[in-house]
């Protein structure tokens, strides 16, 4: 069994030979761990672990012309491609200074709504690397179609990456203003939202024509914080739904899975997910009193998760490691339907040799 046929039969709730797996790392980890000895970077790395999934990127952004405005060797700061400055530490993951956001208000939006289109020069939407911040051109859509087909023949799961219509707008429109937006002009939003859905479709359907066909689309949406959701639930029904329903809609059309991440506590949010085509929800946050055994038990028939293993018990003792294990890995693994993750992402408290173990410790999870 490849890997790529790992992981859709775990999706699919039928037990493969293993347990899939894949991780994301903070970049002081890689750092940390490159000190260390281990190679700590690209597919080298995700070889050595194992790791069943590879992605691929999908740009549904304004495409505005992005620029490094400084670089101290300490800090960096860009003018993104969709529509913010962002202040960046080199060489770490930290949480972004974020402004200058350029959808001011309607009129800058009718402006700038006109370039969320497929085809606004020869470049291509898509890449086998992120646009995250990113100032190298995109490469043309024959030179996209070629990356792609060298990441499939990998033979793992090829998962297409793109921001969903709540986070691509707020990085533009701002997160403060998108949130006020929500009570006082849904209007506004909605347009918003359904521009940036369409482009994603529009986008895959001109991939598809390329014969770039991944095998799952990776909907990055940010709904909640610790505590509960951003956004009531009435508000998510009327504005976001009905875009991530038809996104939905048309993945399994194509036979591509719908997955998707959301940070926080979204479990109240379970039921419109599945209703609205989704495959797989990630990362489960473990801080955010989520649990994937007992939301398993719950919506396992109809659901399948990928993380929550919580990345401050990985950087705790082995009997920490164990914990989660026992707990919460073995019990969601049952039956398919479950793909190893951390709760988000690794950060540099875990050390190479707790992950080693936990590396060790899934190769002898068999079914």
């Amino acid at each position: 069994m490849n890997k790529r046929e790992r992981v859709r039969k775990s999706i699919r709730h039928i037990e493969p030979d293993r347990l899939p797996r894949y991780d994301s790392f903070w970049e002081d980890t890689l750092t940390k761990w490159h000190q260390q000895g281990e190679t700590a970077e690209g597919l080298e790395l995700q070889d050595k672990f194992g790791f069943d999934i590879v992605q691929f990127y999908l740009d549904n952004s304004f495409r505005l012309e992005p620029e490094m405005l400084k670089n101290d060797g300490k800090m960096i700061t860009v003018r993104d491609r969709c529509g913010y400055t962002a202040e960046k530490f080199i060489g770490k993951s930290r949480t972004l200074h974020m402004y200058d956001h350029v959808t001011k208000d309607l009129e800058s939006w009718k402006l700038l709504k006109k370039r969320l289109r497929v085809d606004i020069d020869e470049f291509s939407r898509v890449d086998s690397n992120p646009f995250f911040m990113r100032c190298d051109p995109s490469p043309t859509w024959s030179e996209a179609a070629a990356r792609f087909r060298n990441v499939y023949d990998t033979g793992k799961y090829v998962m297409m990456n793109s921001y969903g219509p709540f986070e691509a707008a707020w990085r533009h429109r701002g997160f403060t203003e998108l949130l006020m937006d929500t009570a006082t002009d849904e209007a506004f939003i909605n347009d918003i939202f359904w521009a940036h859905t369409n482009l994603i479709i529009e986008t895959l359907s001109k991939c598809l024509d390329l014969g770039i066909k991944p095998d799952g689309f990776f909907l990055i949406e940010d709904l909640g914080h610790t505590g509960g959701l951003l956004i009531s639930p009435d508000v998510y029904r009327r504005t976001i739904s009905p875009c991530h329903r038809k996104l939905g809609d048309f993945l399994h059309s194509r036979d591509i899975d719908f997955i998707m991440h959301s940070c926080g506590k979204v479990k109240e949010l379970i039921p419109d997910f599945i209703s609205e085509g989704l495959d797989v929800l990630q990362a489960l946050e473990a801080k955010a009193d989520q649990n994937v055994a007992v939301l398993k038990h719950e919506y396992g028939k109809d659901l399948a998760f990928m993380g929550n293993i919580d990345v401050m018990k990985l950087a705790g003792t082995v009997s920490d490691i164990e914990e989660e294990i026992q707990g919460k890995i073995i019990p969601a693994m049952k039956g398919g339907g479950y793909i190893y993750h951390s709760d988000h992402s690794i950060p540099p408290e875990v050390s190479l040799g707790n992950y080693r173990y936990l590396m060790k410790r899934l190769d002898d999870l068999t079914y």
